[in-house]
């Protein structure tokens, strides 16, 4: 297994552990000791994957890297690149911002819509209910709401590289294209 391999697989082992404590908003960076007895350090993640649970090498992804407002969010295979990348910030009620760490825009409803397969894209960070999300627990995972429908963050049409992400009523049990895992990653990815 090689040095890439091996971080992907350690992220992967976290996913659960860290994406309850995303939930519960008790997340705070683990620390590591040195095996020699010197000063603890803390390890820093601060960003995070959106991925499928039922396929977790596919994440939420701004299609092409764009920066742009209106950009469409994807499903696309998992490649450490920065527009798959997400930070996650807390505001009231047990909701979050997702905002893009390569365009600094956030996941957002596109126009604020209510009807099933409204497109889900980045915009410009606020406040806004299309743009505030909060995780419940589904199955090994978490379903991804959106609090201006109550919609649940979905893959349009059933997993598969490249499908646009939609919002979509939430499936009770979930279903594989709704079930989401957040996974922690390394700033230094």
């Amino acid at each position: 297994m090689n040095v890439k391999s091996c971080k992907r697989w350690a992220v992967g082992l976290g996913a659960v552990a860290t994406s309850a404590a995303l939930v519960s908003g008790s997340f705070s960076p683990a620390v590591a000791s040195d095996p020699a007895g010197a000063a603890p350090r803390s390890v820093v993640a601060k960003q995070l994957t959106l991925r499928l649970a039922a396929a977790p090498g596919q994440v939420a992804n701004v299609r092409g890297a764009a920066q742009g407002n209106g950009v469409p969010i994807i499903q696309y295979p998992w490649s450490l690149a920065a527009n798959e990348r997400w930070e996650a910030n807390a505001v009231a009620g047990g909701y979050y911002r997702f905002k893009s760490v390569s365009s600094g825009k956030c996941l957002n409803v596109s126009g604020g819509g209510t009807a099933n397969g409204t497109p889900v894209i980045q915009y410009t960070c606020s406040n806004s209910d299309n743009a505030l999300w909060r995780l419940v627990p589904e199955g090994i995972g978490y379903q991804i709401v959106v609090k201006s429908s109550d919609m649940c963050l979905n893959v349009a049409g059933g997993v598969g590289a490249g499908r646009p992400l939609v919002q979509y009523d939430c499936t009770a049990q979930g279903t594989t294209n709704d079930v989401w895992l957040p996974v922690w990653e390394p700033d230094n990815l």
